[in-house]
């Protein structure tokens, strides 16, 4: 007698249209972000823009803060930004990466940086990559002092971050190529002053 793989219950139409309408809330909601640049989203606003009862949001979200973690994440995946560094190679090319990943949903990314959602995102994709460069600088020039390599680090998170992909971009006027540029300069001399040249 041989053993057979249970077959796996199929989606069930209930699950289909659950899964189906949350979507649609959060399509909603990003939607709204980007094209209004709404600095704060209501439960209300995402309701009626879908076209369904702030109660079916509910029932989706239990509360305000469900969904907002839950639209941050979605913001997250579609401006597919890059995995945090784990080489000083990869830290070295970050800006090129993470600045064409700003560059390539502009919108999205610029009506993030000025909504409600800016700290929800900073507290988990942004402090993901601060990490990495702590560990990136610490790891490597383990005989500088504690200062130093936390000077270097918070200098190297700050170019990589959407501020200061938007601050040249759109206070200095700068073209993409010398917004990374800036940025790969910045974290360059960074590293520099810790002793990691190229």
């Amino acid at each position: 007698m041989s053993a057979v793989d249970p077959v796996p219950d199929p989606v069930s139409l209930a699950d289909r249209r659950s899964g189906f309408t949350r979507q649609l809330i959060l399509d909603t909601a990003v939607q709204l972000l980007e094209e209004n640049s709404v600095m704060q989203l209501t439960v209300r606003a995402i309701a009626h823009a879908s076209g369904m009862s702030e109660r079916t949001v509910f029932r989706h979200f239990d509360t305000r803060d469900a969904l907002l973690d839950a639209v941050a994440a979605e913001t997250r995946r579609r401006l597919a930004l890059p995995d945090p560094p784990s080489t000083l190679a990869e830290l070295r090319a970050a800006p090129r990466a993470l600045y064409g990943a700003f560059e390539a949903r502009s919108r999205l990314a610029r009506a993030a940086l000025h909504s409600e959602l800016f700290d929800r995102m900073r507290l988990t994709q942004a402090h993901e990559r601060w990490d990495a460069v702590r560990r990136l600088v610490d790891a490597h020039a383990p005989g500088r002092s504690t200062r130093e390599r936390r000077v270097a680090a918070a200098n190297i998170r700050y170019y990589l971050s959407a501020t200061s992909w938007n601050y040249y971009r759109a206070y200095f006027g700068f073209a993409l190529d010398d917004t990374i540029a800036c940025a790969e300069t910045a974290i360059r001399q960074s590293l520099a002053g810790i002793g990691l040249h190229d």
